[in-house]
Formats: structure tokens, C-alpha cells, sequence
């Protein structure tokens, strides 16, 4: 058994590599969203020593840190490619085998940011350096510890999303549209595209409430010491509840799914 999820993680590592233009694209991609959102900061900054709450370190802390974090919990396009399973009538392959599909999908993504993490965590370790002097850090092994469990179910439940996402092939032709919606709300909801505690209250108390905050923003605030550790495994406590619904849902929907699969004589 353990032969069988090497062999799908050797099979991710070569598409990966095979694929290098559009794996050097995610990673240019990565740099240019952090330097931009830098550069914006570094700007306004020039007229403000605190922009609520936040001085200059603890901003630039906040993106360099948090876009790591953000991209350790991506899957990389896994919704697109259970839609061609669906599309090109690939997943017969899928249903006959001892393996199910679910745990061949999770594998196969576990493979692909396994290359993912050590090329982020490159491009990371050279911005750290280069902004040494700025940047705030943070060593305490217990916030690391709640912070390495967080991402870690972060990435199961974004993987689950992706995957309900992907499902819908068996009903539609088109899931981009979808996808590219739904990374836009989590891009804000989860504080990427700046802290959400700037806009009102009421929006970060409806924010924690859903999976997206514990990709970036929450374990950000527990790096600079602006949560607690005990809030902080209050949120893993809201991410596993996310998972155990998550995966109830995908059930029942590959469940329906194969019913219209099967019915159209794949």
C-alpha cells in the first residue's frame, strides 16, 4: 500500500517537473504579489508611523510571513484537474482500482506542494534576508507548533474545497469562472490582500467564522503576538470543524456525482 502512494508523490514530482514553465509562473507569481503589496505599504507608510495598530516592521512582517504561510496551504490547480478526470472520462480508471479516488487525489497534491514548499521556502529564506532589518521574528516553539497545526489542516480543508469544486465537472463543462471567484473572496476573507482587522469589527467577527482567515491572517497575528495561543487553537478547533463538513459534503456529492456520471454511459 505504502508502494502505491509513492509511486502517485514520484508522479506529481515529475509532472511538476515537466511542467516548468508553468511551475516557474506560480513561483514569479509569488514574488510579485509580495513585492508589490511591499512597495504599496512602504509608501504609505512614509506619512504614518501606525496605521491602526500596526507599525512599518509588523506590516512587512505581516505580507513576507503571510504570503508563505498562504502558499504552504495551496493546492495548485487540483480542482482542474479532477474536472478533466470527469470531462475526458478518466475517471473509469479511478473507480475500478483498490484505491479510492479521494485518497489518490490527496495524495497526488500532498506530491505536488511537497516541490511547492521547498521552492517557496527558497524564495522566502532570499526576501527574509533581504529585509532582515525590518521583518520580526518570532521563535517561540509553542505559537510555532499551533501555527505549523493550523496550516496543516488549512491545506486538508482548502484541498476539500478545491475538490467540491472540481465535482461540479460532473454537472457543468466550465468550473473556471467559479474557481476564480472563489480564490478572489478568499484572497480578501483570509486577509491577503491586506489585514482585515483595518476594516470594522463586525467583518473579522464574521471572517473567523469561516476557513479562509486561518490561511494567512490568524496564524500572521499569532507570529507577531497579536493573538493568543489559546485563540489559536480556538481557530484550529473552527478548522476542523470545516474539515469534518467538508468531507460529509464530498461524500454525498461523489456520491451524486457518480450517479450522473454513470448515467451518461462513461
Amino acid at each position: 500500500m505504502i508502494k502505491k502512494y509513492t509511486s502517485i508523490i514520484k508522479i506529481a514530482w515529475q509532472e511538476q517537473l515537466t511542467h516548468r514553465m508553468d511551475f516557474l509562473g506560480w513561483r514569479i507569481t509569488h514574488i510579485v504579489n509580495i513585492l508589490s503589496q511591499v512597495i504599496i505599504w512602504t509608501i504609505i507608510f512614509k506619512s504614518n508611523n501606525y496605521i491602526k495598530g500596526y507599525t512599518y516592521e509588523e506590516m512587512i512582517t505581516y505580507i513576507i510571513i503571510g504570503w508563505f504561510f498562504l502558499f504552504l496551504s495551496n493546492n495548485y490547480g487540483i480542482e482542474g484537474r479532477v474536472a478533466r478526470h470527469i470531462h475526458r472520462g478518466e475517471l473509469s480508471n479511478f473507480i475500478t482500482k483498490p484505491l479510492s479516488y479521494l485518497r489518490f487525489i490527496t495524495t497526488l497534491s500532498i506530491g505536488r506542494i511537497s516541490i511547492a514548499f521547498g521552492t517557496s521556502a527558497i524564495i522566502q529564506l532570499i526576501l527574509i534576508f533581504l529585509f532582515r532589518k525590518i521583518i520580526i521574528f518570532n521563535i517561540d516553539p509553542l505559537v510555532l507548533l499551533i501555527i505549523s497545526a493550523m496550516l496543516i489542516v488549512a491545506y486538508f480543508v482548502k484541498l476539500f474545497m478545491d475538490l467540491l469544486i472540481g465535482f461540479l465537472a460532473f454537472w457543468t463543462n466550465e468550473i473556471v469562472g467559479l474557481y476564480s471567484g472563489l480564490r478572489a473572496i478568499e484572497r480578501i476573507l483570509s486577509g491577503a490582500m491586506f489585514p482585515i482587522n483595518l476594516l470594522p469589527a463586525l467583518f473579522l467577527n464574521i471572517s473567523i467564522a469561516f476557513p479562509f482567515v486561518y490561511t494567512f491572517f490568524v496564524p500572521v497575528q499569532l507570529y507577531l503576538g497579536k493573538m493568543s495561543v489559546s485563540e489559536g487553537l480556538k481557530g484550529i478547533g473552527v478548522e476542523i470543524i470545516w474539515l469534518i463538513i467538508l468531507y460529509g459534503i464530498i461524500k454525498l456529492v461523489w456520491k451524486w456525482g457518480l450517479k450522473k456520471y454513470e448515467s451518461v454511459g462513461i
